[in-house]
């Protein structure tokens, strides 16, 4: 068992999500679906700080069972997988809203995984294959940036993180109960399509052409729509100036994206209220807390 002592404090940023298109193309026979997405890391962070002790301490969120946290789960992965013990408290403070398409506790996860990692001398690549058992997003947190995502969500390659976007989030005051089965249930083979859209667009930001929003789909839209604050969260952005609007992940999160913050503000601040929550963001490039990071490890 090798052990991970800090000399001192280490803060992690985690990054939420959102998808720059997601399109699903089968639902497989083990029940789980294909899917062809684009995951982007946004700049509304939860925050992890990790402060010297000489045991392991986390208290999970109010609410939340520590067998149940991810958080909790990826520091047990680490130990069990790779034979790394942390030593220290671990305080995680959350901005990401739960259950709201933007990877918050997938996040938290793979932050603290691709941390550990580095600070264990472990190749990430690894760890990335080991945090699938985690959850579809994890993977793709354990560096974040940009990346196109295959198969069941878990099958990443890293692309070019496009400059000057921003992104006006709103995040709807809804909980849908098991909201993942729900969602992958409500669809039939006419939501399904081939990805070629999507593969489109990932080809076109290793190209470093600007976001085509003719490429930009997510199977998810018409589902969630059937949901009254959904509905009216895509519309209120429709009607504050946005061209096209998404829902990230399978929701109930939908965001709309612009060149400019200037532009972002504008249309948030046109807004109505009683929609949500809402957050203006810009791109977050791979592995954002690698300074943080090598300075812990000199």
């Amino acid at each position: 068992m090798k052990s991970i002592e800090l000399a001192a404090p280490v803060r992690l940023r985690a990054p939420a999500k959102v998808n720059l298109g997601l399109e699903v193309v089968a639902r497989r026979p083990d029940g789980y679906h294909e899917v062809v997405t684009i995951l982007q890391s946004v700049s509304l962070f939860d925050t992890i700080d990790l402060l010297p002790a000489p045991a392991l301490r986390y208290t999970p969120p109010a609410g939340l069972e520590r067998e149940s946290d991810l958080l909790w789960r990826a520091v047990r992965l680490a130990e069990d997988r790779f034979g790394v013990r942390l030593r220290a408290e671990i305080r995680l403070e959350k901005h990401i809203p739960l259950a709201a398409g933007l990877g918050g506790g997938s996040s938290d996860a793979g932050t603290l995984l691709g941390a550990l990692a580095v600070l264990a001398g472990i190749p990430l690549n690894e760890v990335e294959r080991a945090a699938a058992a985690l959850g579809s997003d994890v993977p793709f947190f354990v560096r974040g940036g940009t990346a196109l995502a295959t198969g069941t969500g878990t099958d990443l390659a890293p692309l070019s993180t496009p400059p000057n976007v921003w992104f006006v989030v709103v995040a709807p005051d809804l909980v849908i109960p098991a909201k993942t089965a729900a969602l992958y249930g409500a669809l039939t083979p006419d939501h399904f399509t081939d990805g070629v859209a999507t593969r489109r667009l990932a080809a076109a930001l290793e190209r470093g052409d600007t976001l085509d929003p003719d490429l930009m789909h997510n199977t998810f839209t018409p589902v969630l729509r059937e949901w009254d604050a959904v509905s009216r969260a895509i519309d209120a952005l429709h009607a504050a100036g946005a061209q096209v609007v998404l829902p990230s992940g399978a929701g109930p999160s939908v965001f709309t994206i612009v060149p400019a913050q200037a532009v972002a503000n504008a249309i948030a601040e046109r807004l109505p209220t009683g929609i949500g929550r809402v957050y203006v963001c810009t791109t977050v490039a791979r592995d954002p807390n690698a300074s943080a990071l090598q300075a812990a490890v000199g």
